[in-house]
């Protein structure tokens, strides 16, 4: 190497720890000599095999901050393991050990000195100090890392000498990890307490999970706090900081609105509960919940408890109240709309279209017929152990595993059908006919033998699943629309209009059955019935679209611009004055509306109708984007479009009724339980509207397939939106399934707790199990697809 390298000299060091080299420019920093890391590639590889002194021989992650300097060979033996390095980002030259390089990047509590001053280019880029941060914390609580040396990391909780409060502080001090076999034991030990405990190990996949445990690896000798203390102080404490996260979100209410959603459920024993959330499209936040078991159960307590709601969060920010759609339910929301007249109340969307299928199956013998009679063979399959094996091996079709919804009804005759010829092959064979004698030892069984034989080979019962699923797959893909996220209340009209003409394309030779279920839709809803929905579609930019208008809509009905639809328009001016009681600023807003319907000023524009008919623009971007010329009425459609349509689409299967009676066997006072339940149900809330949970390690990580009381299929289904129902093939997918069908059907029947909201005056056949009900079923799949029987 030259003589004039930098390398070669005896280093002075200012106060510091810079190396000063007065004689020699920046342009002279020189990168020939072998010892020399002079890229990122060489000098990975340089660290894996320098030896440190100070450090020791140490896996690279736990020196990732090497990358972040330029690193020259040693200083000499008096140094020990000292290298000469140049910043890279404040390009400053030092030279130390990886402690400097850590103090330099990292800072260092105030009153310490580690010989280095911290990097001014750090210090003034605080995405760079985050950046720095993580990879310094990723690297040490790395499972696939055992680094033999490991800083401790804490937030600073104020400003250092070196650096601001983001900076973390750096211990000296370093105490080897623990061994292979040591990380063995521990691992044994999580696993211990899972076990005996009863925690599902979907826990593992929890974002909370992983925060407890690499909090406490970082703080040496940590005692775990005691029962008394973790169900007072600490969960008040708690209960304080997930308010202080959701303050973003309720800061929104006062200009976008929100909606009161409240969902009654009940368990096993008919124990009823009614909890209520606060939602719009921006989040969503669990507010209380009711045991109903103790007080009575008329419209007037369910009234008075919304209003007692609606004070809480501020009448003003109320758009709308959603329940179900039962008779006590629709008293109430009648009393809370007195008290408040600019309040809608508006049925759950999924609620009401539950309660259609149960009274068309009510008035349609026959399809009440087949249905009982398609649960009857599943059952006989499924709670037969010969009968199952006969089934698998004559089944080479495997089936996306469905949930358990309120329409399960569909879930029967679509997958039944699709294992017609499986179902057929079994029952023409030997073995059937030599087992199919035995005796019934199973009571759940409703059929024998001979008569699953004959129902199977039934041409009449087959077609009768066809033509049910003719009425019920219209309806069921409506609720699957329903249950998406976004700003979808403005298509909820239309969506209803098209899926009633699908009917009655369905059933075009069945003209009596049609206007039987047409009557039956019009009973539970119409469009004068929901004027908030109707301001929404009249809101909607893209229904005025002229090509969109042209299309041929299901059951030959002609589309129209929603204010050429009189029952939408006469609905959209009675939401306007019900939210707008003073008339002038009703009157501005109604002339706003013509103007938009009508296209005139900025509504005309190219960009507005080609971001009309933009997918990748929902209805709220269009608004804010178009709408500011009409500022009054851009404001009214931000508080209608951002509303929810439905209170099964936020409240997910979180066995929420059953988490607060668990509360309560445990002792806990009413605002403890109170507290547990805010705490559990808004962290899971407040992971929904996480961009982390749709991607990513933690995807949709609270829905559990392993817990009797949350369904991990929904998801499945949930992404597949519509695209699977519009091509049967989809649902058969065997590259993309690991269920066999007659586990899915297994599923179906069985009395494992349903996500469908119940009031106590509307059971329904097509409610297939009570919410926190056990699962009876007693046979189940191996891996091998072998059905085994449980004690």
């Amino acid at each position: 190497m030259s003589t004039d390298s930098p390398f070669d000299q005896e280093h002075t060091v200012t106060d510091d720890g810079r190396i000063e080299f007065s004689s020699i420019g920046e342009g002279h920093f020189i990168f020939e000599d072998k010892n020399l890391v002079y890229s990122e590639d060489d000098q990975v590889q340089h660290e894996l095999e320098v030896q440190l002194g100070e450090e020791g021989q140490t896996d690279v992650n736990a020196t990732v901050l090497w990358k972040h300097v330029v690193k020259g060979r040693k200083c000499g033996n008096a140094h020990g393991g000292s290298h000469v390095f140049k910043c890279k980002h404040c390009q400053k030259i030092y030279h130390g050990t990886y402690t400097r390089v850590y103090a330099h990047l990292m800072g260092h509590k105030k009153g310490e000195s580690k010989g280095i001053g911290y990097c001014s280019a750090v210090k003034a880029d605080k995405n760079l100090q985050l950046q720095i941060k993580r990879e310094v914390e990723q690297a040490e609580s790395s499972p696939n890392v055992v680094p033999l040396k490991k800083s401790k990391l804490n937030s600073c909780s104020g400003a250092t000498s070196q650096g601001p409060s983001l900076a973390l502080s750096y211990a000296g001090s370093f105490e080897k990890d623990p061994s292979a076999q040591d990380r063995h034991d521990v691992d044994s030990k999580v696993i211990r307490c899972l076990c005996a405990n009863g925690i599902p190990f979907n826990v593992l996949r929890s974002p909370y999970w992983e925060e407890m445990v690499s909090a406490i690896s970082k703080e040496l000798g940590y005692k775990s706090p005691s029962y008394e203390r973790a169900s007072t102080i600490l969960l008040q404490n708690e209960r304080i900081i997930v308010e202080s996260e959701l303050d973003d979100f309720k800061q929104k209410w006062s200009h976008y609105g929100i909606s009161i959603l409240s969902n009654g459920w009940t368990d096993v024993k008919h124990r009823p509960l009614i909890n209520v959330i606060a939602s719009n499209q921006f989040g969503s936040m669990f507010l209380h919940a009711l045991d109903f078991q103790v007080v009575e159960k008329s419209h007037k307590k369910i009234a008075h408890y919304m209003l007692e709601t609606i004070e809480k969060v501020s009448p003003y920010n109320v758009v709308q109240l959603i329940m179900d759609n039962s008779a006590s339910c629709r008293a109430a929301g009648e009393d809370v709309m007195k008290a408040y007249p600019c309040i809608f109340w508006t049925p759950c969307i999924v609620h009401t279209l539950k309660l259609v299928l149960k009274d068309v199956i009510k008035e349609l013998p026959w399809l009440k017929k087949t249905y009982l009679t398609a649960k009857a063979i599943v059952k006989y399959i499924v709670y037969h152990f010969d009968a199952a094996e006969i089934f698998l091996n004559h089944s080479k079709l495997e089936l996306l595993k469905a949930a358990t919804r309120p329409y399960a009804v569909y879930y029967i005759f679509h997958l039944l059908f699709n294992v017609k010829e499986t179902l057929v092959a079994a029952v023409l064979s030997d073995q059937w006919e030599i087992w199919s004698r035995l005796p019934i030892l199973d009571e759940k069984v409703e059929l024998c033998g001979y008569s699953v034989k004959e129902g199977v080979l039934s041409e009449d019962f087959w077609e009768a699943v066809q033509l049910a699923l003719d009425i019920i797959k219209p309806v069921y893909k409506m609720i699957k629309f329903t249950e998406q996220e976004g700003p979808l209340i403005g298509e909820i009209c239309e969506r209803m209009d098209n899926m009633l003409g699908e009917i009655q394309d369905n059933l075009k030779k069945h003209v009596e059955m049609f206007m039987t279920v047409k009557e039956k839709l019009f009973s539970r809803w119409t469009k004068s019935n929901v004027p908030l929905q109707c301001l929404a579609y009249a809101l909607t930019p893209k229904y005025y679209d002229e090509d969109l208008i042209q299309t041929p809509a299901p059951g030959g009905r002609k589309r129209c611009a929603p204010d050429q639809d009189d029952d939408i328009f006469e609905g959209a001016m009675a939401a306007i004055c019900k939210m707008h009681p003073n008339d002038d600023h009703a009157d501005t807003i109604r002339v706003q509306f013509l103007s938009f319907v009508e296209k005139k000023g900025k509504f005309s524009s190219p960009t507005a109708k080609r971001d009309a008919r933009n997918p990748k623009i929902n209805v709220l971007q269009w608004w804010k984007f178009h709408g500011g010329d009409t500022k009054e009425l851009r404001d009214m459609a931000f508080r209608v479009l951002a509303q929810p349509i439905s209170a099964s689409s936020i409240e997910k299967p979180w066995s929420t009724y059953n988490f607060i009676h668990h509360a309560k066997r445990y002792q806990l006072n009413e605002s403890q339980a109170d507290d547990l339940m805010f705490v559990h149900s808004n962290l899971r809330l407040l992971s929904r509207f996480n961009q982390n949970y749709q991607y990513g390690q933690h995807r949709k990580w609270d829905i559990n397939s392993g817990h009797i009381f949350t369904d991990e299929s929904s998801s499945q289904w949930e992404e597949m939106h519509l695209s699977g129902l519009e091509d049967e093939s989809s649902f058969l997918s065997p590259a993309s399934t690991s269920h066999s069908s007659i586990q899915e059907l297994l599923r179906i029947i069985e009395d494992v707790p349903s996500n469908c909201n119940q009031s106590t005056d509307d059971a329904s056949l097509v409610n297939c199990g009570d919410r926190g009900s056990p699962a009876v079923g007693v046979y189940r799949l191996d891996s091998t697809g072998k059905t085994k029987k449980f004690l």
